[in-house]
């Protein structure tokens, strides 16, 4: 798949949001690479999961996740007066899922998805790689700031570790809550009712 930077601005335009210049190229390039390595023709065609979400548009959920992620931020900044680098926020969001497009494949002979999005299955990659440890290794490899691999590898349960940033928190809350949104929609077991306690 061939993506440009005009592309990813017109997929993900909370891009233009982050202010740093540079930060917000390695994040453009970062899809466009991944992307080139990807079996889809179309980002608007990988699903946002193989399970629950298989109908969902990736590029529709990590625009979700990246405002609701903002306005938990916000609020966490003016009524409890938490500081946040809405840069590294930002950028977080939207590459915390860039490798589920090189995790997964199109499955031509898939169950119909019911959705836009097109019936998938697991690549090798995704097979035997945990989710999001290549789009960690994207990040080190473009020299972003170890701040920001850290959130992208502890957003997901497949991590041995948790955030220990209110960007990795406002990252983690927003990913479940726009997936449960989305869940409790078409009346599915959201991921609050399968949560572990204690």
């Amino acid at each position: 798949m061939v993506l440009s930077e005009a592309g990813i601005r017109a997929l993900f335009p909370e891009i233009d949001e982050i202010s740093d210049a540079e930060l917000r190229r390695n994040v453009a390039d970062i899809w466009i690479e991944v992307a080139a390595e990807a079996a889809w023709d179309r980002l608007e065609d990988v699903p946002k999961n193989l399970d629950a979400e298989r109908d969902r548009r990736l590029t529709d959920h990590i625009r979700g996740v990246t405002r609701m992620a903002l306005a938990l931020a916000e609020i966490g900044e003016r009524e409890q007066g938490t500081p946040y680098n809405r840069d590294y926020l930002i950028a977080c969001c939207l590459l915390h899922d860039v490798s589920k497009i090189v995790e997964t494949e199109p499955d031509l002979e898939g169950r119909p998805t019911d959705g836009p999005a097109l019936p998938a299955r697991k690549s090798a990659l995704g097979a035997k790689i945990q989710h999001a440890a290549y789009a960690t290794h994207k990040v080190f490899e473009k020299g972003l700031p170890l701040e920001i691999a850290h959130v992208v590898l502890t957003h997901t349960h497949a991590s041995n570790m948790r955030s220990t940033s209110v960007e990795g928190a406002y990252l983690f809350y927003a990913d479940y809550a726009d997936s449960d949104a989305a869940i409790h929609k078409v009346g599915g077991r959201t991921f609050a009712e399968r949560w572990h306690l204690g």
